[in-house]
């Protein structure tokens, strides 16, 4: 059943197969063995690298598409905090911005992938005096403009601070057994129905008391 296995999938196979977590006091099903477990014994390491992690991974998969192994993601007991953009606020917003071309490899507009313009229409002359916000500025900013052109490209804004949600994000991990026969399956799910019975019926009890 093993033949055609490489070494880490033999190493793997061998040790889910020996139940080492023994089984589960619900439904007697083995216990599944995490793939950072599972380097540690294959490796013989007390901290598994991540490529040897990637290994068993890698080998881990191969013996499920195989039949020879059930694979899962089960809770390691670890949180990390994470902040996502708010749904509502997904299509990215811009602005348009007003530069003098620098003619230069720094030049923002050009960066921007903005050809100058060397138009300067009376619109233009409004345009450069609303954005700089006085008739002197708006002149000085044209004069220079007058050298390699002026840009109006669009810039992305920033979200603002209430654009986002904090979430709780749950560690797991892939965790590997023994494949288990139909036989197996039937028992385990016999058992499990077995042991939350009593519990049906005590909370059914509770809401009809209420």
């Amino acid at each position: 059943m093993s033949r055609g296995l490489g070494r880490v999938q033999r190493a793997v196979l061998a040790y889910v197969r020996s139940e080492p977590g023994g089984r589960s006091a619900i439904d007697g099903t083995p216990l599944a063995a995490s793939v950072t477990g599972l380097a540690r014994i294959v490796y013989g390491v007390e901290q598994p690298t991540d490529a040897q992690r990637a290994a068993v991974r890698r080998a881990v998969r191969q013996l499920e598409v195989g039949g020879h192994v059930d694979v899962h993601r089960l809770p390691v007991g670890r949180t990390y905090t994470q902040q996502r953009a708010h749904p509502r606020f997904w299509p990215p917003r811009y602005d348009r911005r007003l530069a003098v071309c620098t003619g230069k490899d720094g030049c923002p507009g050009c960066a921007a992938g903005d050809r100058p313009s060397k138009y300067f229409t009376a619109d233009v002359v409004a345009m450069f005096i609303e954005h700089f916000g006085s008739l002197a500025e708006g002149d000085r900013q044209l004069w220079r403009a007058t050298a390699h052109g002026w840009h109006l490209y669009p810039v992305p804004l920033p979200r603002p601070a209430d654009d986002y949600r904090t979430y709780e994000v749950e560690v797991t991990e892939l965790c590997v057994r023994r494949a288990l026969t139909e036989e197996e399956h039937a028992q385990a799910e016999q058992r499990a129905q077995e042991f939350i019975r009593p519990h049906v019926a005590a909370l059914r009890a509770a809401l009809q008391g209420r």
